[in-house]
């Protein structure tokens, strides 16, 4: 399959993962980090540019996260990294060891606005690749991540008034900052990062920031253009 966008470091594919992924080599990445859709069929109607639904944020999402999950590790290399945002079916995956990380986004969100409490945060799950059903019953999978540290990460998330200065095309995007800390805790300079659920390239472009090589999927055309404008004016010398 062509990319959709390819500067040599970063590369992404406009498709679905299910169909782009089993293309790709095995073992050739070193991280996952991917926000996939959460099945809840998002829209908000607080916006004055109203943004369309998720593309696959419905009530097969679930089917959808485990599928592309499945192909992703078959790219990555044994006892390596995952982080995914929610909290995703991980059971019937070649996983060992999991944590649950808390995004701090210092801000509230709306949420049930019947309830004097509102959302300020957001699980990401952590999961380590064990690829042998048999290290996976020793407790394989207890590797740290290279720097360790507390499993609440605090990151301003973008208040709504300045997505719509940027006129933002996606629903829920994640800052480029919080996924630079990701990926600098769990892969080296030159590494390869995968995101099969790419949205406007917030992974692809940390990954950039951070010196990786990195392969994104996304099936909206409308995110793959944002993402590859972003991408190409970062690449381009100065």
């Amino acid at each position: 399959m062509t990319p959709y966008y390819d500067d040599g470091q970063i590369t992404l594919y406009h498709g679905d993962c299910r169909e782009v992924l089993p293309s790709l080599p095995r073992d050739s990445v070193d991280l996952i980090v991917t926000d996939p859709p959460y099945g809840v069929n998002w829209q908000s109607n607080h916006r004055t540019n109203k943004l369309a639904r998720i593309n696959g944020d419905g009530d097969k999402a679930d089917e959808l996260v485990e599928a592309g999950l499945a192909a992703s590790l078959r790219l990555l290399r044994s006892h390596r990294h995952l982080y995914v945002f929610g909290r995703p079916d991980l059971s019937g995956l070649p996983i060992g060891t999991t944590a649950e990380l808390v995004w701090d986004k210092a801000m509230l969100g709306m949420g049930d606005l019947s309830l004097p409490w509102g959302p300020s945060w957001e699980p990401i799950t952590f999961g380590v690749y064990v690829s042998r059903p048999s290290g996976r019953a020793a407790g394989d999978g207890r590797l740290a991540a290279r720097l360790r540290r507390g499993s609440i990460v605090r990151v301003p998330r973008a208040n709504a008034g300045q997505l719509e200065d940027r006129h933002s095309p996606h629903a829920t995007p994640k800052p480029v900052v919080l996924l630079r800390q990701l990926i600098e805790s769990s892969s080296m300079l030159g590494e390869t990062v995968l995101d099969p659920f790419a949205g406007r390239g917030s992974t692809l472009l940390a990954a950039q920031a951070e010196g990786r090589q990195a392969i994104g999927m996304e099936i909206d055309e409308r995110h793959c253009e944002k993402a590859a404008g972003d991408l190409a004016a970062l690449a381009a010398p100065r």
